[in-house]
């Protein structure tokens, strides 16, 4: 026999899932996250040159080559070398962008506005895969998606011209396709989840790491001729890439291999030359500054050490929780997301960057974890013994409601964090600092060099975008530097080698590393640099020939 309490207990609940379940109200939820994710990138986006990141230089560059018929070549370098540092995904689609819109500088916020969009495509696109793959519920789903959308990381990446949000926005789908295929069995499926992970990669190289994950899952199921035909769905469509980048790779001097060369040769140089305890030194220095940002995101940083290891124990319990749920519902993700974190934590250089990146997948993984955790307090028998008996029921309560205030406090914590950031224009300040120091140093360019002029200055992309000159770094980029401050000695020798390799006309220079380089080579007896002219933070000098 049915209680008047549990029908009413049951009409509450049903019309609680009305309020958020109808197909009307769920049509929308989507749209609005998306229309939401965008106009917040929008509404950031400033008049910030490109090149004021490196990496944004880079992919215009690119796009302005393959745009104009020029190949894909980097053509900022003398002799325009074919270029082997990033697939071209991305680019191309920025080159497709340019076709409809040529006028530079004029359809860089083109580029940006573009990003916007595909920000909004991926709180659509993430929304679905929280509330059918993941089963977070309408609601779980809607806030994990907006509060990992609509937040600073994911502006800071997308209003200057980056690859991370197509990556984002094609990441999503590419592992809603892979974790169809790890169920259904279908061959036809295994091939469309390959050629995904293969285009996937064209846009950033670790997405490639969606097929491992998969054909882990479908090893695991016994299904190895799927796993076979994943891999060689996703080799096949890489391989024209990566005899590209065989033909090619060695036409980057080695000086630059850390700027426009091969990460894999890059990164193996290093581990040569140093040793396999400086790859344990650099997964030392990365947790370390995963636990800072933590504390950064939950806005405990400045808040008493008690506190933020508390913070810290809380979000890798969910982190935990979370992936224990994930294995289960959505397992491609999962592994995916294990391989990727791997990779970030013994890649020499700021972790942030990264886990930004995938950052609307954290915050699923997040949701999971406290959706898991919760619920296992409340179903949990002691509590539910305890419950029955009055004088535990406050006792009880409590319980089962830990890991709820917890989460709460967090997502306090992190909401304070990104109106603090927005508070700061924390975006501006990234591009304002760069914006500021080389725009003198181009209308010092423009003013002063001709059109043949080669200039190795700390903003090669900038310099050459807004002037039209060849340039060149004025140092290397290691990966020692991660954790090890190049010296001056080191600086010099490097710019003298970059001054052996080009014939150039004059390095401008205002960066801690170029500066060192600049004050080596200029206090040499006899000198190989004299000095022209201050030009704003930075000064330009003149390489002295041997007579």
């Amino acid at each position: 026999m049915i209680s008047g309490s549990t029908v009413a207990g049951h009409r509450s609940v049903t019309s609680a899932e009305t309020a958020f379940g109808t197909s009307r109200v769920r049509a929308l939820i989507p749209l609005g996250l998306g229309v939401l994710a965008a106009t917040c990138v929008m509404l950031a986006i400033g008049p910030w040159p490109v090149g004021v990141f490196q990496d944004d230089g880079i992919y215009v560059v690119l796009a302005k080559s393959l745009a104009t018929g020029e190949g894909y070549r980097f053509l900022q370098m003398p002799g325009a070398p074919n270029a082997t540092h990033y697939p071209p995904g991305y680019p191309l689609f920025l080159a497709m962008l340019w076709k409809l819109y040529p006028s530079f500088p004029a359809n860089v916020t083109l580029f940006k506005f573009a990003n916007a969009v595909l920000v909004g495509v991926t709180a659509v696109l993430t929304w679905r895969f929280a509330t059918t793959r993941a089963r977070l519920g309408t609601l779980g789903g809607g806030l994990a998606t907006g509060l990992f959308t609509t937040c600073t990381p994911v502006v800071l990446l997308s209003v200057m011209v980056l690859s991370e949000p197509m990556f984002m926005a094609t990441l999503v789908p590419t592992i809603l396709v892979a974790e169809r295929a790890g169920e259904s069995g279908r061959w036809q499926d295994a091939v469309l989840a390959g050629v995904a992970i293969g285009l996937l990669s064209m846009v950033r190289t670790l997405g490639v790491l969606v097929m491992p994950a998969l054909v882990l899952v479908m090893v695991a199921r016994k299904r190895w001729r799927l796993a076979a035909l994943v891999a060689a769905a996703t080799v096949t469509v890489m391989l024209p890439w990566q005899l590209w980048v065989s033909a090619h790779t060695s036409e980057v001097p080695p000086i630059f291999l850390g700027k426009y060369g091969s990460y894999i040769g890059w990164l193996t140089d290093a581990v040569r030359t140093e040793g396999p305890a400086w790859v344990a030194q650099v997964a030392r220095k990365n947790l370390a500054q995963l636990a800072f940002e933590t504390w950064t995101h939950t806005g405990t940083v400045l808040l008493p050490i008690g506190v933020r290891i508390l913070a810290t124990v809380l979000v890798g319990a969910l982190a935990i929780a979370g992936f224990v749920s994930a294995f289960r519902r959505v397992p491609v993700l999962a592994l995916f997301m294990l391989a990727y974190l791997g990779i970030v934590v013994v890649w020499p250089f700021a972790p942030a960057r990264f886990l930004w990146g995938i950052w609307p997948l954290i915050g699923l993984v997040l949701a999971l974890g406290a959706q898991r955790l919760a619920t296992s307090a409340i179903g949990a028998r002691p509590l539910r013994e305890a419950s029955a008996r009055t004088r535990h029921k406050a006792y009880a309560r409590m319980l089962a409601l830990a890991p709820v205030v917890a989460t709460t406090l967090l997502v306090a914590g992190y909401l304070r964090f990104n109106y603090q950031s927005q508070q700061e224009g924390w975006w501006s300040q990234v591009q304002g600092g760069v914006a500021m120091r080389a725009r003198p140093m181009a209308e010092w360019v423009n003013r002063n060099t001709t059109p043949d002029a080669i200039l190795a200055t700390d903003d090669d992309l900038l310099i050459y975008l807004y002037t039209g000159r060849r340039t060149i770094p004025n140092a290397a980029f290691t990966a020692q530097e991660h954790l090890t401050k190049q010296s001056e000695a080191f600086a010099a020798a490097q710019l003298r080698t970059i001054l052996d390799t080009y014939k150039v006309d004059y390095v401008l220079s205002g960066t801690e590393y170029s500066n060192l380089a600049v004050r080596g080579l200029s206090s040499t007896n006899p000198p190989e640099l004299t000095v022209v002219q201050d030009v704003g933070q930075g000064a330009v000098f003149v390489p002295v020939r041997a007579p």
